[in-house]
């Protein structure tokens, strides 16, 4: 099996070591604060450059969430969430920003070539500049360009900060904890829409510029805000990908006498004696796996096919929350007042973000990887199942109705984030070494193809909304995100936790650390 590891092996062989004499190890007290303050000293750069990792990320989720200004912008406020045709036009923006994502498989791919620090500072400084561009957009058509431009270089931000938690984590238990952070500091870009607006309402009234391009206020406090971090990231981010100074590799076997002594073998170059070569490749960089050879894992197949239809099925809800959030229950609707449905979901992901960094790392340590995200899966078809039900019974209560609906939008915020926390750590799991890791993470994006059908869903809906009820259409809306979460959760029952040489990865992809020659021994035997 494979994963973040390094093996050590020992020059004594295993049946000798009963030969060597047990010595007490006495350990003075003074070598004991010595070594706590070593790893003090270690552990505290570290830290910081974890904290600034976050940081990238709210970077991202402030781009991400610079999305509301220019709907605002594009839709009446009597019509943001008042009928289909608003939730297409949402569709079509949050699409290209979606379509926009899959340039992560290239910036990830990137990050094992030339390293994480560089590609995670091309994707701030790019998105300080889209910015400022969406800025002077104000048709559907540029605003979609924006967006998609948006997506392409936020991406390489999603990438690299995953890649880099996975870099500085020690212990895969640290690794769970660290990931789980992401759901939560995503919310917290939400603070973008928060300057944005009251930039845009202090300068409203100071010129004709900002009448013109009504958003261009807004996006620069969020390209402001951007800008900040990365400066601030030039200055002081390292680099987690390990150092590419080594020597180089040499095709030719060396004799390594002193290891050859070890083993109980004299090397002899006149008789026949046995003679043992070693090729001791671990000062090497090891070749990057390919996209190719990733592709052709049948395990990592599977995973990004079960990511991909919880990515569609969750920005389906997303896409469509607006009309059905605040439609009446009768007709498939939640029944949440349109004035209220943005700040119940804002609390809402925040709540689930805080439980998602408290019990899921603790189900992992507990259970693993996979029976959560098993379980997780199982329960995305049911919540799509039971929450038209209740609030239909429930309709003749506004209060009541409307805290099932709540409950219900924090369930799958809850199943969303937590998914997506144990995807990530099962696609760091997924590559032998870290010269990798970026490779695989990007292919993550992949399903960023998914969340873009979602304008497809939501589009066929608007068009048949002419020709049947609301009822009808509401109802078709959930029977469909049954579907999809039914296909999703048998596909997760197929999820292996980490892939295997030769059945997923052939062994000639992999890079061993120390290889000896037995071809010797086989003829002299």
């Amino acid at each position: 099996m494979l994963g973040f590891h390094r093996r050590t092996r020992s020059l004594i062989p295993v049946k000798d070591l009963g030969k060597y004499d047990k010595v007490p190890i006495v350990v003075d007290e003074d070598e004991v604060e010595d070594i706590e303050d070593l790893e003090m000293a270690i552990e505290a750069p570290k830290k910081s450059q974890l904290t600034l990792i976050y940081i990238i990320f709210l970077a991202e989720a402030i781009m991400a969430s610079s999305l509301q200004p220019q709907l605002r912008m594009l839709i009446s406020n009597d019509d943001y969430c008042g009928n289909l045709s608003t939730s297409y036009l949402r569709s079509i923006l949050d699409c290209a920003y979606a379509f926009g994502g899959t340039a992560g498989i290239l910036w990830g791919r990137l990050s094992d070539r030339i390293g994480r620090r560089p590609v995670a500072l091309v994707g701030l400084f790019g998105m300080f500049v889209c910015c400022l561009l969406m800025g002077f957009e104000t048709g559907i058509i540029s605003c979609t360009i924006a967006r998609f431009f948006a997506g392409l270089v936020s991406s390489s931000v999603v990438v690299t900060v995953l890649t880099m938690i996975g870099d500085v984590s020690q212990t895969p238990a640290d690794r769970a904890i660290n990931v789980a952070k992401l759901p939560l500091i995503a919310v917290c870009g939400s603070v973008g829409p928060l300057a944005q607006g009251m930039v845009s309402g202090s300068l409203r009234d100071y010129g004709a510029i900002w009448e013109k391009y009504p958003t261009l206020s807004s996006q620069i406090a969020c390209g402001s805000l951007v800008l900040i971090i990365a400066v601030v990231s030039f200055v002081i981010l390292d680099e987690t990908l390990p150092s590419l100074s080594q020597p180089s590799r040499t095709d030719s076997p060396s004799m390594d006498y002193e290891k050859a002594a070890f083993l109980g073998q004299e090397y002899s170059e006149d008789d026949d004696a046995l003679t043992i070569r070693v090729f001791d490749y671990s000062y090497s960089r090891p070749e990057p796996i390919t996209i190719n050879q990733f592709l052709q894992a049948p395990s990592l197949l599977v995973l990004l096919g079960s990511f991909s239809l919880l990515s569609l099925q969750a920005s389906i809800f997303d896409v469509l929350l607006p009309h059905i959030g605040h439609g009446s229950t009768q007709h498939g609707g939640m029944g949440i007042p349109c004035s209220w449905l943005g700040l119940i979901v804002l609390l809402v992901r925040a709540i689930a973000g805080l439980a998602i960094l408290k019990t899921i790392p603790y189900a992992i340590t507990k259970l693993g990887l996979l029976k959560p995200y098993r379980s997780l899966s199982i329960i995305f078809p049911a919540l799509y199942i039971i929450t038209p039900v209740l609030v239909f019974l429930f309709g003749c209560s506004e209060m009541l109705t409307a805290f099932v609906s709540t409950i219900s939008i924090f369930v799958k915020h809850a199943l969303t984030g937590s998914a997506s926390v144990i995807v990530g750590l099962l696609m760091l799991n997924a590559t032998p070494d870290a010269y990798s890791a970026g490779t695989v993470v990007g292919l993550m994006q992949i399903a960023n193809l998914f969340k873009a059908l979602a304008v497809a869903v939501s589009g066929a809906s608007f068009y048949l909304s002419n020709d049947y009820s609301v009822a009808a259409t509401n109802y078709a809306l959930w029977t469909g995100l049954v579907l999809f979460g039914g296909v999703g959760a048998a596909l997760a029952w197929f999820v292996r936790e980490r892939p295997s040489v030769e059945r997923d990865f052939p062994s000639e992809v992999l890079c061993w650390e120390t290889c000896f020659d037995a071809e010797r021994a086989a003829e002299l035997k």
